[in-house]
């Protein structure tokens, strides 16, 4: 068995002629299929890859449930190009083509960036590139030879195919807290000042770094739709005075990539404002204010805390899935913790999970745990206000409710993923006031990668503590149904190599395979020795 697991290891056996995939040839599960095909020839530029784990991610259900109306797949036929998905992956080399024999060998293995910039293209593993639900594939010049250079991470020898394939999604939650919103006005940048109260604005009204370019305009009669249009968004917009909620609206609206809006303020802003809380998310959109024109950096400066405050109070809202449980993790397993983290979900057995699974190691760290389901009437915000508040939900209308239990200079983190265009009505007024901030991030870049890859491999961070669920190739059809009802609280792993596996929680590895449960830590969390014991038992079968 030994041998079998080394040779494994070593991608020292001989490639089968055929491969099996699975194939989404439209929307639903109806459309996904597998399938048997040749096994992938690799040119000089490119590299045979074997696919040794491969997560299952809510992304992927965005992918079923559109097909090809998803925003990365329109065009595409695919009836005859059909997508293979899969982009949580650990991944060996099996073949290496002549021209990128000095950079790769056989054996070496990898995490792969899912989002590849190719000639400024946005191509991804998984959508665009066929992924790893397959149990083999290639590795292209565009992820060899991108942008940004290779986007292929070298992982150690003791490094789990599991906790491998998890750095990925783990990436993502990491990125949530290094947001790039630590900057005063940006030095080469586009500016857009705005006068609400007919002060006559010059240049020389500027402060800090100095703007490429800068446009003033009059709010009254402004067209902001143009303005826009005109250079595909500022990076700053300072207004002068107070305006109308609409004429806010308009002038966000004109905010680009990363953009922060600047408001000094002459009176009170009153009422609600409509706010694209899907542009903060994926845009990074930041709003700060000040009632005083001479202490404009200030606005900049103040609260640029991105980490949850040590030893204070947090709220995961609709955190019993597997991204939320992350997130969860992540701040029990701080050098400096808070103090007390409230969850709320809809499940009593989610919530009850969280506990039989974080208890104990926040009891050890002295923090206070309290669970709250919503749905039975529970009531979270008599345990505010909080520091920070970490919202899992793609709800507008669960964001206006939970904002106003922000803390003053709280954190509010939009980390569902709400569509650009979808405005909660929140009191900005009340907001920037309280020097709260509306945050958020969506994806991760490689930078944010490789710094996960080396918490994991340092132990400062357990990937393994997030899975839920195993199964092999076969499962994936089954694995996807169970992510999009909510069924694991934590992640779904799929070996494509293992043909003879159906899906599995942890809990059934008790009865289905008692000798890799008996290998788990605590009965409940995955580890190395757990995934050596089932590579053993089904390598082969």
């Amino acid at each position: 068995m030994k041998q079998i697991l080394e040779t494994y290891r070593e991608a020292a056996a001989v490639l089968p002629p055929q491969i099996k995939r699975w194939h989404l040839t439209g929307a639903g599960l109806d459309a996904l299929h597998e399938a048997t095909v040749l096994l992938p020839t690799f040119g000089p530029d490119e590299l045979l890859v074997r696919h040794d784990t491969c997560g299952i991610c809510f992304s992927d259900i965005k992918i079923i449930n559109l097909g090809p109306e998803h925003p990365r797949l329109t065009g595409r036929d695919m009836q005859s190009e059909p997508v293979v998905m899969g982009h949580e992956v650990a991944l060996t080399v099996v073949g290496v083509g002549d021209n990128v024999k000095g950079q790769f060998k056989i054996g070496q293995r990898f995490i792969i960036q899912a989002d590849v910039y190719y000639q400024h293209q946005n191509l991804a593993y998984g959508y665009q590139l066929d992924g790893g639900m397959a149990q083999y594939g290639l590795v292209t010049k565009e992820v060899l030879q991108g942008d940004e250079g290779c986007y292929l991470l070298p992982i150690q020898d003791g490094t789990g195919y599991v906790e491998a394939a998890l750095v990925e999604p783990w990436a993502c939650v990491v990125a949530a807290y290094e947001y790039p919103y630590r900057r005063g006005l940006k030095d080469g940048g586009r500016l857009l000042i705005v006068s609400v109260n007919g002060a006559d604005l010059t240049p020389d009204d500027v402060p800090g770094q100095q703007p490429a370019s800068i446009v003033k305009v009059n709010a009254a009669g402004a067209d902001f739709a143009h303005l826009k249009l005109e250079g595909g968004g500022f990076d700053d917009i300072l207004v002068y005075g107070t305006p109308e909620p609409d004429v806010l609206t308009a002038i966000m609206g004109c905010l680009g990539l990363g953009g922060i809006l600047n408001l000094v303020l002459d009176k009170p802003l009153e009422g609600t404002v409509p706010v694209d809380v899907g542009r903060v998310h994926y845009e990074q959109h930041l709003f700060v204010s000040t009632d005083d024109p001479n202490k404009l950096n200030n606005a900049y400066s103040s609260n640029t805390r991105s980490e949850i405050l040590p030893g204070g109070k947090v709220w995961f809202v609709g955190a019993g899935g597997p991204m939320g449980q992350m997130h969860l993790q992540r701040a029990v397993m701080l050098d400096n913790p808070p103090k007390t983290i409230v969850v709320t979900d809809m499940s009593d057995e989610r919530l009850q999970r969280i506990r039989s699974r974080f208890g104990k190691l926040m009891d050890e760290r002295g923090i206070e745990l309290i669970l709250v389901n919503v749905e039975a009437g529970g009531d979270p915000a008599a345990h505010g206000p909080f520091d920070d508040i970490v919202n899992m939900v793609p709800s507008p209308g669960l964001i206006a409710a939970t904002v106003p239990h922000l803390a003053e200079n709280g954190i509010y983190n939009i980390f569902a993923g709400l569509a650009k265009g979808v405005t909660a009505n929140l009191d900005l007024g009340t907001i920037l006031t309280k020097n709260q901030r509306l945050v958020g991030t969506s994806g991760s870049s490689i930078a944010d990668l490789r710094r996960t890859l080396e918490l994991v491999e340092t132990r400062k961070l357990s990937t393994n503590a997030s899975l839920a669920a195993i199964g092999g190739l076969p499962a994936f059809r089954d694995g996807l149904a169970a992510v999009k009802a909510g069924r694991f609280p934590g992640k779904v792993v799929i070996f494509p190599g293992i043909d003879d596996l159906p899906l599995l929680s942890i809990d059934d590895l008790k009865v289905n395979l008692p000798t890799v449960y008996a290998k788990l830590e605590d009965g409940t969390f995955w580890t190395l020795a757990a995934e050596e014991e089932l590579l053993n038992l089904k390598l082969g079968t």
